[in-house]
């Protein structure tokens, strides 16, 4: 699923239970786990209806985990939850669902995490394992992505591979929307994958991909490599992807390079820096609107990479392109 389920009113609760069973259906999922993230999904969704009335919900199985990994995201902006511990014990729900509360949909996900408050509404994040999590060897990534609300296929596209050694990511956005925008990044996507320089050298991988695609449609482009266990970060990028690294509160906004993938040759712009303990990169693409402090309510920066992934492809949606977002962080303890 590419595109952000709009919860407006009773339908949407099978929608988005529906869309869970299919997702994982569709990967060979355990009967079990399918029910535990019906279950999730019915729970969540229904409660988005009675606290808020309405919302948003983005469930994707994401590339790289091969239908091993299924994420869920609940998002609304109403009041938001006053009494947290009350609403984790088993039984305090809604009452056209199961009852079980958000300590029953904490135990049945992998992984959860939570935002909510007054002025930010409610944002709830699971992600699902099939099988064992995989290691992240110190480095936490997610990725999501949301077509335009008009399409069923996505512009924007992504790759992220983590290793003992490293971990990579390209986020990319295809130009237009639709199909051919789509097509362009797919493009990008499978260059990047089979260059020689992938997973070492960004700015030799954008030389490669940016010759071999002139003359295409085209696409602008950011590539990420950090190395573990050093936390050394080398970057490249051809125009507006949007990249930020956060470090004790403070944002740096990385410079880019204009122009695309598809004119000329080039390495785009460079650069490279070390990481340490608790840094935070940020990537998207102009689907979303500028971050400035107004998307960043105190709190945020502090929460998982999914939720401040999810919560930031809600808020900042501009509603009329794709829109992608990769989050990144450096482990607490990652010295």
């Amino acid at each position: 699923m590419r595109q952000w389920v709009e919860v407006q009113d009773q339908s949407a609760i099978a929608v988005v239970r529906r869309a869970a069973r299919s997702l994982a259906a569709r990967h060979d999922w355990p009967k079990l786990r399918i029910d535990e993230l019906a279950i999730v999904a019915t729970e969540a969704t229904t409660n988005i209806l009675r606290y808020a009335e309405q919302g948003r919900v983005l469930i994707d199985a994401p590339a790289e985990g091969k239908g091993d990994v299924i994420l869920m995201i609940f998002t609304d902006r109403g009041p938001g939850i006053s009494d947290m511990d009350h609403m984790f014990q088993d039984g305090m729900s809604s009452g056209d669902s199961a009852g079980l509360g958000l300590g029953a949909i904490r135990r049945l996900s992998s992984a959860f995490d939570i935002f909510s408050g007054p002025e930010v509404g409610t944002t709830i994040v699971c992600s699902f394992a099939k099988d064992a999590p995989r290691p992240t060897h110190g480095v936490e990534a997610v990725a999501l992505r949301v077509c335009h609300p008009n399409e069923d296929q996505c512009g924007d596209d992504y790759l992220l591979r983590q290793t003992p050694n490293a971990t990579d990511i390209l986020l990319c956005d295809g130009l237009g929307h639709g199909p051919e925008a789509a097509a362009a990044s797919l493009e990008v996507t499978d260059a990047v994958s089979q260059s020689r320089s992938f997973n070492s050298e960004p700015g030799a991988v954008m030389y490669e991909v940016t010759e071999q695609l002139i003359g295409k449609r085209g696409a602008v482009a950011a590539l990420v490599h950090i190395a573990h266990p050093q936390m050394e970060l080398r970057y490249a990028a051809l125009g507006n992807i949007a990249t930020l690294r956060v470090r004790d509160g403070e944002i740096k906004r990385l410079p880019v390079r204009d122009g695309r993938i598809g004119a000329r040759a080039t390495r785009g712009y460079e650069e490279s820096f070390d990481l340490v303990p608790n840094d935070l990169l940020i990537l998207h693409s102009d689907g979303l609107k500028t971050l400035r402090d107004s998307y960043l309510p105190q709190g945020l920066l502090w929460k998982s990479p999914l939720l401040i992934a999810g919560f930031l492809l809600d808020r900042a949606f501009r509603g009329r392109d794709d829109a992608s977002i990769a989050v990144i962080r450096i482990a607490r303890d990652a010295d």
